[in-house]
């Protein structure tokens, strides 16, 4: 199966011999420049309550 043909134009082909930027803005221009912050994780729940990360078995 092959890919869609892109326009190249808006998809400009990627050279793999390229050096990756070092600011990840020129990769992803709308992207923020601070990212929010990470949800918490639910932790297991020692009262046996459904609701948090089971134990592993």
């Amino acid at each position: 199966m092959t890919g869609p043909d892109l326009d190249p134009e808006q998809y400009p082909p990627i050279d793999p011999r390229e050096p990756v930027p070092d600011d990840a803005g020129a990769l992803l221009p709308d992207t923020p420049d601070e990212l929010p912050e990470a949800l918490a994780e639910p932790m297991p729940d020692d009262g046996g309550n459904a609701g948090g990360v089971r134990e592993p078995a």
